[in-house]
């Protein structure tokens, strides 16, 4: 088995193509919405905890989606949503 991250969530990136995209669509809402929270806050500690989460969110998807079994438009809105992840990572600071 593979975990991903500290959470040490247990992945079943493999199984099937509707588990393997329920997990990345999961991944990604959490990385999108911790990086917005992080972008919004006014406490630095927030903000960083927020933009080191949303990074592991990110780093994951990296990692996964080349073993992943995915369609042509589940391929698509990965690359869009992540599109969206990784500028918002760069505005926090993050170096992709």
């Amino acid at each position: 088995m593979q975990y991903c991250g500290e959470s040490q969530r247990v992945l079943g990136v493999g199984m099937t193509p509707l588990n393997d995209m329920m997990f990345f669509r999961a991944e990604l809402r959490t990385g999108l919405t911790l990086s917005r929270i992080a972008l919004t806050a006014k406490r630095e500690d927030k903000i960083q905890r927020n933009r080191v989460n949303a990074r592991k969110a990110y780093d994951c998807i990296l990692h996964f989606v080349p073993s992943a079994t995915l369609s042509r438009a589940d391929v698509e809105e990965i690359q869009d949503r992540m599109t969206e992840l990784r500028s918002n990572l760069r505005r926090l600071g993050e170096e992709l």
